[in-house]
């Protein structure tokens, strides 16, 4: 065998070789990514007012058992549909809490480590229970709303 022919064959081999990973990048770039821990459908469990709210302490335990509902394209929100739901997500820690909610994020079963704060706006209106999320994967969730902190538990 010549040279020629060696090196026809060597990149031949090798142009498969490349051809094939440019295929397998190109695929695993379309492929579907999770969702975010915050979508799903959450369930108000306990209601927790720890100073001046706009809602009474019956008002606050009222919420209690309303669902909400969190997707990518669409939220419900205590009976209130999001249209066109837009999430901005931010890590924050627990002096970040106690400076813009007057309350410290270990009161709320929150650890030392970072809190994420989902804020969600909709298309058709304004705030409603359910728009601000402070979590913590794997820990505990609230919603805040006029000044009530209300504990959601994630549904299977």
């Amino acid at each position: 065998m010549n040279i020629l022919s060696h090196l026809k064959r060597f990149w031949r081999f090798h142009g498969l070789i490349a051809g094939a990973i440019s295929i397998s990048v190109l695929t695993l770039g379309c492929a579907v990514q999770d969702p975010a821990f915050f979508e799903g459908t959450w369930v108000v469990t306990q209601a927790y007012q720890p100073g001046i709210s706009a809602h009474s302490a019956t008002e606050a335990n009222d919420v209690l058992g309303s669902s909400l509902v969190y997707h990518a394209d669409g939220a419900q929100l205590n009976q209130q549909a999001c249209e066109s739901p837009t999430y901005a997500e931010e890590k924050i820690d627990s002096d970040q809490i106690a400076a813009s909610f007057k309350i410290e994020g270990n009161a709320l079963g929150f650890d030392d480590g970072k809190i994420t704060q989902v804020e969600l706006s909709c298309a058709n209106g304004p705030q409603a229970l359910g728009s601000v999320l402070l979590f913590q994967e794997h820990n505990v969730a609230y919603t805040v709303f006029d000044g009530t902190f209300f504990r959601i538990e994630k549904t299977l």
